[in-house]
């Protein structure tokens, strides 16, 4: 049984693994990656080798053009911002910069994916530009790392629903009931998933805790002074302070320093939100077996969930898992090759996949 800790709430630490599979396994090695062998599927299944080399092929261009868009998304949203707020009346004003909040959250997970993409070496060719160029660009301001990142990720595409998983505690304990499910939103909504984000980042790079993704784990520190705890997290934090100040200074610059706490507040409160609805819709709610056809699910985008939920074409998570090599922006052509095949579903939608999270029933209240 997995036991909830103080960052019950988010994907990034839901759950605690239990002790026997801890010790049993170090994730952040490439035995953890290679002792789940289940029977699944291969892309050979699907493709001839020739249209897996067109699916594999990178490009430094498109990669750039990634990054680009993102930061413009950015940009484009914050400039909305600031003219609504100096030209508009006030209740109109309010109206652009929540609308312009919830777009920013969707801009983050545009940032998340880029440092995705680049811990699999597909958002660029030059592995310098993933590895290094990627971290500062889009994970350091997120308080993300592309290399940790990438150790913990690999196992999870290795294992996918092997009880080692370390995104096991992501969707295995689901579906839940619709008013756990609204407890969980609400939580987000209001700031405190964030607020418990901070705390477990805080003490992962404080060394307290072990860095990862989904999982909570004590590091190996007994015996740590408190000047090492606070050492560490300086060398780990540094990245992320200082991508912050340069976005804090060219916003002030322009005279319009508040966006940068509407972008911290738009990355605390509805990124959280989506975050978690687009982990969802990846693994949750399907059968706990090893074949990606019935384990992983892509999910349609309309215009809303597009700038929300859709950056960087994420959605084609079940593509993603049969050609973990493939680019973002091969994506779609990989899921309409597929999908004329009858090898791949249609997608899922956002609506489906929260009914499908939510099929237990309310656990009725105890007699008086």
């Amino acid at each position: 049984m997995l036991r909830n800790n103080v960052f019950d709430e988010f994907i990034c630490s839901l759950y605690w693994q239990p002790s026997d599979l801890r010790e049993k396994f170090d994730m952040t090695t490439p035995a953890a990656a290679t002792a789940y062998q289940p029977d699944k599927r291969k892309v050979t299944d699907f493709l001839s080798k020739e249209e897996i080399q067109y699916f594999r092929a990178r490009s430094d261009a498109r990669g750039l053009w990634g990054v680009f868009s993102v930061w413009a998304g950015i940009g484009m949203t914050m400039t909305t911002m600031a003219l609504a707020v100096d030209h508009l009346p006030q209740w109109a004003a309010a109206f652009v910069l929540a609308a312009g909040l919830v777009i920013l959250a969707g801009r983050h997970l545009g940032l998340v994916a880029l440092m995705h993409d680049a811990s699999h070496g597909t958002l660029f060719k030059t592995r310098w530009l993933n590895d290094v160029f990627t971290n500062w660009a889009a994970a350091k301001i997120v308080w993300n790392d592309v290399i940790k990142f990438r150790a913990h990720h690999m196992v999870h595409h290795a294992n996918t629903t092997a009880s080692f998983d370390p995104d096991l505690p992501l969707y295995s304990a689901l579906p839940v009931s619709r008013a756990s499910m609204t407890r969980k939103f609400l939580r987000d909504l209001i700031g405190l998933t964030g607020l418990k984000f901070l705390v477990g980042r805080t003490l992962m790079s404080a060394g307290v805790l072990k860095w990862s993704d989904a999982i909570a784990e004590r590091a190996n520190n007994a015996g740590w002074p408190l000047h090492r705890h606070v050492t560490t997290f300086l060398q780990d934090f540094w990245p992320t302070a200082l991508t912050n100040a340069l976005l804090y200074m060219v916003l002030a610059a322009t005279g319009h320093g508040w966006l940068y706490a509407c972008f911290v507040l738009a990355y605390l409160i509805p990124f959280m939100l989506i975050v978690r609805i687009r982990s969802l819709a990846e693994h949750a709610g399907l059968e706990i077996v090893p074949d990606t056809l019935r384990n992983t699910r892509t999910t349609r985008t309309s215009l809303l969930s597009g700038l929300t939920m859709g950056a960087l074409n994420i959605n084609y998570h079940q593509e993603h898992h049969l050609v973990a090599a493939c680019p973002y922006y091969r994506l779609p052509e990989l899921h309409k090759t597929l999908r004329a095949r009858n090898y791949v579903p249609e997608p899922w939608t956002y609506l489906g996949v929260l009914r499908a999270c939510t099929t237990l029933p309310a656990q009725p209240q105890a007699q008086a």
